[in-house]
């Protein structure tokens, strides 16, 4: 087995790097398509009981449910479906929160997206959903597939590490905007 920094370094290979990308761009296009679908009120309200949760159980709620979410986006061809399973419905969650708002969904997006967050768990994301591309060419080739359990795990120790960050930056955020803010 190879040493775990050469685990890493695999992750951020040359011929890796677009497929981080791509999955980036896949999981953001997923999220946009969700947000421009029409909206769905109960979905709004299963958001609404996740918030609940987080504050019935605290905030490592946010993040066990988003290791979740990553954990799914390592199981071949699994993990492609769900990936754009959970990005689309984050997207149509974010258009039935923007009707109950009286808010533009597309604006609701912008600001989803922008959020430093979201960019890193979308990074998170993506880093898992392109290892679990290049092991299912591994699976289809039936060549190598044995060389690709370090990067597996080095692709989820950093993926759950920036959901743990992503976890600290999404907290600090709200209080700072809730102290921002005025109540209405």
């Amino acid at each position: 087995m190879e040493s775990i920094t050469s685990s890493f370094s695999k992750i951020f290979a040359k011929g890796r790097r677009p497929l981080i990308l791509l999955s980036f761009v896949v999981i953001v296009g997923s999220i946009l398509a969700g947000t421009l679908s029409p909206p769905d009120p109960t979905l709004a309200q299963e958001v609404e009981g996740l918030a609940q949760d987080v504050q019935a159980g605290g905030y490592m709620v946010i993040f066990f449910n988003n290791a979740m979410i990553a954990v799914t986006f390592l199981v071949p061809l699994l993990g492609l479906g769900s990936a754009l399973m959970a990005s689309f419905t984050t997207g149509a969650a974010l258009s039935a929160i923007a009707q109950q708002a009286g808010e533009s969904p597309q604006t609701l997006f912008l600001l989803t997206v922008i959020m430093p967050h979201a960019l890193i768990e979308f990074s998170a994301y993506s880093l898992v959903l392109s290892e679990n591309i290049v092991i299912m060419q591994k699976i289809l080739s039936r060549k190598g597939i044995n060389d690709e359990v370090g990067p597996l795990v080095a692709s989820l120790i950093l993926a759950l590490a920036l959901l743990a960050i992503g976890m600290v930056v999404e907290v600090l955020t709200g209080q700072l905007l809730t102290a921002m803010i005025p109540p209405v």
